[in-house]
């Protein structure tokens, strides 16, 4: 609860509401009766934060990043995929539960030999990048507009793990790729609904071609219990006031740097 929307009256005043409409669970999967009205609404606000056409939720950050990429090496025969060597385990799980994908890894934040192992792969393969904006156990930053300018060169896509940058930079919380002005570069974004939304759950935002398939065809996404209304209300209500409020990611920048 990196800025403490877990306890902003906001939040809970969201959920208050929302718990006594709806009950306590979604009852079923999203496919299944589970879906609702603050499931629609909370997709259609984190698309525009992340500047995308669309965006799905799953029930955690690993279940988002596990399901996209063993969803797309399925749809993507001999997919390789390019991981930066300090990927979290659940970027590493995905990519490693893809049947039929080859995996490179480049040196951390090493765009220089991220393109070397670009430039050896087929022409025709398909190619993913696969990093993160922020590697919370090093304190390093990824040079984001660097990997989709060599990604783009190569004809690869750009899966962007923001997890621990949401709510935490850019004018409206959407992470480092909205601070450097590179959102329109990166293909896939993943976020978390804990950390610095301070609630629970994850998903993926992409092009509305990517998320149709990724519904259609994940696993982590078709037979999950979809997120309760009550946790998806305060998600939303969270992720609106951080739109629009930068008092709360400046105090903890200011707190850090001290």
């Amino acid at each position: 609860d990196y800025l403490g929307m877990g306890h902003h009256p906001t939040v809970l005043s969201a959920m208050h509401a929302a718990l006594d409409k709806c009950g306590a669970g979604a009852g079923g999967t999203r496919n299944i009766s589970g879906t609702n009205i603050f499931h629609v609404q909370l997709e259609a606000e984190l698309a525009d934060l992340h500047q995308k056409e669309s965006a799905l939720l799953f029930s955690s950050g690993y279940v988002a990043n596990e399901t996209a990429l063993t969803t797309l090496a399925r749809l993507l025969p001999n997919v390789h995929f390019f991981s930066d060597r300090l990927n979290h385990a659940s970027l590493i799980a995905g990519m490693r539960h893809a049947d039929g994908a080859k995996r490179f890894v480049f040196r951390h934040n090493d765009v220089a030999h991220l393109e070397s192992l670009l430039a050896a792969a087929p022409a025709d393969a398909p190619k993913i990048v696969v990093f993160e904006s922020v590697y919370s156990m090093e304190g390093s930053i990824a040079p984001i507009e660097e990997i989709c300018r060599v990604s783009a060169r190569h004809g690869a896509l750009t899966f962007l793990d923001e997890v621990h940058a949401v709510g935490m930079y850019g004018a409206r919380g959407a992470g480092i790729a909205e601070r450097d002005g590179v959102l329109d570069r990166v293909d896939m974004i993943s976020g978390t609904l804990g950390k610095a939304i301070g609630v629970f759950g994850g998903y993926v935002a992409a092009s509305a071609s990517v998320i149709d398939a990724l519904r259609s065809f994940g696993a982590g996404f078709i037979f999950s219990t979809s997120l309760p209304p009550v946790v998806a209300a305060g998600a939303l209500a969270s992720v609106r006031y951080l739109k629009q409020s930068s008092g709360e990611r400046d105090a903890q920048q200011r707190h850090a740097a001290q």
